[in-house]
């Protein structure tokens, strides 16, 4: 099911976000497109992730903090943005997502204040929640809008989270290329929709079909930063939270 921020988003403050996150990273996506050959693809062992989590819970915590970071650790190195970004995912176990509900609500009904409230619930359950960064960097934005009613709200204050949210989506963009053999791995379908769009600036789309391990999106066109008629994702790990959710 796609998030609100893929439904309801006007024009004006989606370009806004749009461009934040697309044009200062325009090499890189478009890497994604042009350059597979030469770039290594991370793809994303599930079974040594959940082991080190098991076993190093601190350690993949610390590389968690620095990914989430107010500014970007040049240091960290993509096999540990990979460890951190799905790790945080058996860390959390989807915790935060009980306030999803909430945070999609307010955000229909332009409460921002509320809206940011729950959002930041979810942030401190996971800081690397696609959806509730990408959420609270829209309404940053819609409220640096409204300067009479939010005077010191600011457009640049939602540049921290979608700094973040574009630390995540280039740690996504290295587990694979789109193709079937090579899938971009995610632990969300939420995070299918909003790397698609904020990162690879595609919004148009046929048909969504799944797989035992994948998710499969037919495209209705494409873009400068993917060429290809469909787009792959790995949701081993999305399988698994549904398996864990029924069983409570």
């Amino acid at each position: 099911m796609m998030s609100h921020f893929n439904l309801s988003f006007t024009d004006q403050y989606e370009n806004i976000v749009r461009r934040m996150l697309l044009l200062p990273f325009f090499l890189l996506a478009t890497m994604c497109m042009n350059a597979q050959e030469e770039r290594t693809l991370m793809p994303v062992d599930w079974q040594a992730i959940k082991k080190e989590v098991k076993e190093n819970p601190v350690h993949v915590k610390q590389l968690v903090a620095r990914l989430s970071g107010e500014t970007i650790d040049r240091t960290l190195t993509f096999p540990e943005r990979v460890l951190a970004f799905y790790g945080q995912s058996f860390l959390s176990n989807d915790a935060e997502d009980v306030y999803r509900t909430d945070m999609d609500k307010s955000f229909e009904d332009k409460k921002w204040k509320k809206c940011l409230a729950t959002a930041k619930k979810m942030l401190d359950v996971n800081p690397l929640n696609l959806n509730a960064l990408i959420t609270t960097g829209e309404v940053l934005i819609q409220m640096s809008q409204d300067s009479t009613r939010w005077k010191n709200v600011k457009e640049d204050d939602a540049r921290p989270y979608i700094n973040r949210a574009m630390r995540i989506f280039n740690t996504i963009a290295v587990t694979g290329d789109g193709s079937a053999e090579h899938p971009f791995y995610v632990t969300k379908v939420s995070d299918e929709y909003c790397f698609m769009r904020y990162y690879l600036d595609l919004w148009k789309y046929k048909k969504q079909t799944a797989t035992s391990c994948c998710d499969i999106i037919t495209l209705d066109g494409n873009s400068k930063y993917y060429d290809r008629p469909e787009i792959y994702f790995e949701i081993t790990r999305v399988y698994e939270l549904e398996r864990i959710m029924f069983q409570q």
